[in-house]
């Protein structure tokens, strides 16, 4: 073969690989998309009734649609609770990798009943009290989605019994609402 066939078949296999890496990572790619935090923001008041504040949003949307971290401020529809939620999501198309994130994770406290577990193939859920705080963690995999959601709470006017069941039930049904979102990205 001499130089020129070389120089053009070197040519073609750079196109076609870079045309492969637009269409598989690029704007033609299908990134597989998780809800935004706008998006959780709008969705989550329907199972937990309350006031929720965006107040932290990671990565940007740009950079990545595949994951997506959020921190809300909350407060209960009838104020007694008030607290923080943040909403982690990750999808993936690696099962093991989900399993692994949401088995390793650290659910601080006992160990809480998750109703909704069954649906999952890992989940966990726990809480503990600190002082006069309420600290309720979830973490759950499914074929091709991860969440963790934790929540903490605090209020001295019901008993802490109250705020551990509210922080519980809340973080739970938060888990269930945000791994069936779709993204209308």
């Amino acid at each position: 073969m001499n130089k020129k066939m070389l120089a053009a078949v070197s040519g073609i296999v750079v196109v076609a690989v870079g045309l492969l890496g637009a269409w598989r990572w690029g704007p033609f790619g299908e990134d597989e998309i998780v809800p935004s935090c706008s998006e959780l923001a709008e969705a989550l008041p329907s199972v937990v009734e309350g006031s929720w504040t965006l107040t932290r949003a990671e990565p940007k949307r740009e950079s990545s649609k595949s994951l997506v971290s959020c921190e809300f401020d909350f407060s209960s529809a009838d104020r007694l609770y008030q607290g923080k939620i943040a909403v982690s999501l990750t999808h993936s198309d690696d099962e093991a990798y989900l399993r692994k994130t949401a088995t390793e994770g650290p659910c601080y406290g006992e160990p809480v009943p998750f109703p909704s577990a069954p649906k999952y193939r890992v989940a966990r859920s726990c809480s503990e009290k600190i002082n006069e705080k309420i600290f309720a963690g979830v973490f759950v995999a499914s074929d091709d989605r991860y969440a963790h959601v934790y929540a903490d709470f605090s209020n001295p006017g019901p008993a802490v019994e109250q705020i551990v069941a509210y922080a519980n039930t809340s973080a739970q049904r938060i888990t269930d609402r945000a791994m069936t979102i779709e993204s209308t990205d």
